[in-house]
């Protein structure tokens, strides 16, 4: 077969799963990759806050989930990690990688209710079937004791906001939250706008740490 066939055939490929998954209702498009210098804010913010619990909503296929938690078994090995994602094979994939920790918990579902969502992530998300609450009920049960001191906001648009208004609530004193995708008006646009309407509440500043940039975000 030449190399030209072979590459149309995995294109056609690629096309159709994604097109598969679509049907299916769980193809939702996910914004920049996360950067090294990104992850250079992100542990310095785990310097920082000294977690105890480390929150990342958005595991896709797990590369921030993979460093953020072997930095934390370097530094705070006592520190639980959670991740929710949305994708069962993001899931599974993840939590394969980690087989017996008791400090990694990777989450199935999506974190809060679709009508709380606003576009375009509840017209993607019109034929989800799968579990929902899954960052309400966690806050509400496991972590109803805990304060959480690191989160990390790397979902889709759409979501983030209602995401974050769960988030602050169980923040701890010094906790920061960090929220993706700014800098290409992502995800980030929706909690920047409510950040810029409440000053008085929140210190926060947008970082360019790359294509798609975060914001850091601190309760007064």
């Amino acid at each position: 077969m030449s190399s030209t066939y072979l590459y149309f055939k995995k294109n056609i490929r690629k096309r159709l799963k994604k097109y598969w998954r679509a049907l299916r209702g769980d193809h939702f498009d996910n914004a920049g990759a996360v950067t090294d210098e990104d992850f250079r804010v992100l542990m310095d913010g785990i310097d920082q806050a000294k977690p105890a619990v480390y929150l990342e909503i958005g595991t896709g296929k797990g590369y921030s989930a993979i460093k953020v938690f072997n930095y934390l078994q370097e530094k705070f090995p006592a520190c639980d990690f959670y991740t929710i994602d949305i994708f069962s094979e993001h899931v599974a994939n993840i939590r394969a990688r980690f087989p017996g920790s008791k400090t990694f918990h990777a989450v199935l579902g999506l974190s809060v209710s679709i009508s709380e969502t606003s576009s375009p992530a509840r017209e993607e998300l019109q034929g989800y079937k799968g579990p929902v609450n899954v960052l309400r009920d966690l806050l509400q049960s496991e972590l109803s004791a805990k304060k959480i001191d690191i989160a990390f906001i790397d979902s889709r648009k759409g979501s983030a906001l209602p995401e974050f208004f769960l988030v602050e609530k169980h923040l701890s004193k010094n906790g920061i939250i960090f929220c993706h995708d700014i800098l290409n008006r992502g995800k980030g646009v929706e909690v920047l706008l409510y950040l810029q309407q409440h000053k008085d509440r929140y210190e926060f500043d947008v970082l360019d740490t790359g294509p798609a940039g975060m914001i850091r975000i601190r309760l007064k």
